[in-house]
């Protein structure tokens, strides 16, 4: 077939009702062409990439993809299995760009795995036009997948490394899936990525002035000099003196958070900053977040980055790198984009190393400028983000006079029990926050300091999905009374308190527990900590970090400004940080591989901390049984209102616990992947164990 040949026929042939495979192929070139001038690549690979987006859709020539898109059959073979050897004969690219450039349209539907295409080899699937084979695709198919499985054959053959390898591939398939899904969607190539990066800076600069803010000196030190490392003191506008350093040619403004809580928090901080049709946000409750909105048709647009600014928790990028369902898309949004990473004091030691590995391949292979900050971002760490490249953003003398003129908190070390100074903690006026280690001493405290007042209020990781929203609200809007809580206030929640009594917890820990009071910084604010309680006082810590921290509480008493609490902190990191070179120096990552990991979110899940599951509460098991056993009878809206019932009533429960309460019911489990857990639930209180 020549070419003119091949692009008659596509003019003939549809690749969606009403429209050409011809108009199809072209406008999704056309939008690659333009995602394509804006990112780092090697420019020379543009005819080859261009061309084998062009091409992706052969398949859709055959006479059965033509017979199912008119209604007159219910199945064909996979079009992306069909076209792939017969676009091989177009596509003017040597090795190893060719067998990435096939593999890429061979997997722009399904990731690769073992048993890609199996069936279809086995058949041995031809392309078939107009009644009359003109493509056996089979043994290339065969051929590519075998290769892509064993990276090494890339490796040993072209001279390049398996990052290498893979970014190619990710930059290929990124671009060939970004590009069909908004052609697809009818969506301007434009709407991915930012027009500039002083477009980004002068929307944070309008957001301050509106609320009648200037940018401070060392703010307009950093525009647009992203990325590197900085630190600044809790509530000195860390957020917005970040996205002043996107730097001009950054493609996206990528945004991560600890948690669910603080994206939700920061996603709609940003809608404000940048407008909400700019926003797109992702974390482990999306589907049920999309759903109060009415925005469920836009799962994908959020999941995958599609807009140019994207807020998420870390374990949404960090699944790129452990090669989770549909990892080139979100791997592509990172390449050239300015990804901002907020309190990353806060991860464990190996979700850190996970980080940093991340880092360096981002910055490595994807041009990515990383800008990472905190408050009080120590020694040990500061030097590993050199290693990767990343250097000080901000230089420390410009914002030590902030730390040293400010002591915020007043710290009191007492030797008893919090339970003990109860009676002190209830005759506290305004806002006061008490912290503890566990759910179960909080439950305690709480009911303990309800007897006393009536204005108490808990807040803690085992409330069902729809109450956290709740307490979320209390927690930002309460004007006076006592919250009490666990750590899930301790990062990235922009709460001001008056006092806060807290349990012994590891330095680290205390210091952001003290950046919930007085943030600031404008009277004087007061922090207690009390002596630890229990026959395993450290937990849920480490013991090393917890005996550690218990050797340090004096120093926290005679701070005499935020600049001790500094050194207080770089002190016990580097009694501590023993632990976290033992994980950073441990490989995780699949980035030397081309395969999709489907075990990549459990890996997330558990980490090092504990594991927790998702459950149902027994007030609410009986009629998430009735709607997973009867699911085939419900409508289709009936499944979806099923469905958010069921994730808005869902807990997570440590393992240890589910384990002596489990509900096992088979289709509760096989439709939703939750358990049922026999234990009473209120809603002031939680999960009652």
């Amino acid at each position: 077939m020549e070419w003119n040949e091949l692009l008659n026929l596509m003019r003939t042939r549809n690749a969606k009702p009403e429209r050409s495979l011809y108009e199809h192929s072209s406008g999704t070139r056309k939008r690659a062409e333009y995602i394509l001038d804006r990112i780092p690549h090697p420019r020379e690979l543009d005819e080859c990439i261009l061309l084998h987006v062009f091409l992706h859709d052969l398949g859709k020539l055959d006479d059965r993809f033509q017979e199912k898109l008119n209604g007159n059959r219910k199945k064909a073979p996979p079009h992306a299995f069909l076209g792939v050897e017969l676009a091989s004969r177009f596509l003017p690219c040597e090795e190893p760009y060719l067998s990435i450039a096939l593999l890429s349209i061979l997997t722009h539907h399904s990731d690769l795995h073992e048993s890609l295409y199996s069936k279809e080899i086995d058949s041995n699937e031809k392309l078939i036009v107009n009644g009359k084979e003109i493509s056996s695709p089979a043994e290339l198919v065969l051929e590519l997948r075998e290769n892509a499985i064993d990276i090494d054959v890339f490796t040993e053959e072209h001279g390049l490394s398996p990052g290498e390898i893979r970014a190619l591939y990710t930059l290929f398939n990124g671009l060939l899936r970004v590009s069909d899904w908004l052609e697809s969607a009818n969506l301007p190539a434009e709407s991915y990525y930012l027009s500039s990066g002083s477009s980004a800076r002068r929307a944070v600069l309008e957001y301050l002035s509106r609320r009648g803010f200037k940018p401070r000196d060392y703010q307009l030190y950093v525009l647009g000099k992203g990325g590197g490392y900085f630190r600044l003191p809790t509530g000195d506008g860390k957020t917005e003196t970040s996205l002043l350093a996107t730097p001009e040619g950054a493609t996206k403004v990528i945004y991560s958070l600890p948690t669910i809580t603080t994206t939700e928090m920061m996603r709609r901080r940003f809608e404000a900053i940048f407008g909400r049709e700019m926003v797109s946000f992702s974390h482990g409750l999306l589907f049920l977040s999309l759903y109060r909105r009415g925005e469920l048709d836009s799962k994908l647009i959020h999941r995958y980055a599609m807009k140019p600014v994207f807020v998420s928790t870390i374990d949404q990028i960090l699944l790129a790198f452990l090669n989770y369902p549909r990892f080139p898309i979100r791997e592509f949004a990172l390449r050239g984009a300015h990804w901002i990473i907020d309190e990353i004091h806060a991860y464990t030691p190996y979700t850190l190393s996970l980080i940093l590995q991340a880092i360096g391949y981002a910055v490595k292979y994807l041009g990515t400028r990383v800008t990472v900050m905190s408050a009080t971002l120590p020694g040990p760490l500061r030097e590993e983000l050199e290693r990767l490249g990343l250097g000080e953003l901000l230089p420390f003398s410009k914002v030590k006079e902030r730390y040293s003129s400010r002591k915020r908190v007043k710290v009191g070390i007492r030797d008893e029990g919090l339970l003990e100074g109860l009676d002190e903690v209830s005759r506290e006026k305004g806002k006061v926050l008490v912290v503890v280690n566990t759910v179960s001493r909080a439950r305690a405290i709480y009911e303990e300091l309800k007897e006393r007042r009536d204005d108490v209020y808990l807040f803690h990781s085992r409330f069902i999905n729809r109450d956290k929203r709740k307490k979320m609200k209390l927690v930002e809007e309460m004007e006076s009374g006592i919250l009490v809580a666990t750590q899930v206030v301790e990062v990235s929640l922009d709460i001001d308190y008056d006092v806060l009594y807290t349990e012994v917890a590891p330095v680290d820990a205390l210091i952001q527990r003290f950046g919930r009071v007085n943030r600031r910084g404008q009277r004087s604010g007061r922090a207690y900590v009390f002596q630890p309680e229990g026959k395993r006082p450290y937990l849920p810590y480490d013991r090393k970090s917890f005996e550690e921290s218990l050797a340090l509480l004096g120093e926290l008493e005679n701070i005499g400004n935020e600049l001790d609490l500094l050194r207080v902190n770089d002190a016990f990191y580097e009694r501590i940080w023993d632990r976290y070179e033992a994980e950073i120096i441990k490989p995780k990552l699949e980035t030397g591989s081309l395969m999709r990991l489907k075990k990549a979110e459990k890996i997330l899940k558990t980490r090092d901390t504990f594991m927790n599951l998702p459950a149902i509460p027994k007030p609410f098991l009986n009629r998430a049984i009735e709607l997973a056993t009867n699911w085939e009878e419900l409508t289709e809206e009936e499944k979806l209102r099923a469905t958010i019932f069921v994730i808005e009533h869902t807990v997570n429960v440590p393992i240890w616990i589910l384990e002596s309460h489990k509900h096992f019911n088979e289709d509760l489990y096989d439709r939703f992947g939750v358990f049922g857990v026999e234990l009473e639930y209120r809603e002031d209180v939680g999960l009652v164990e």
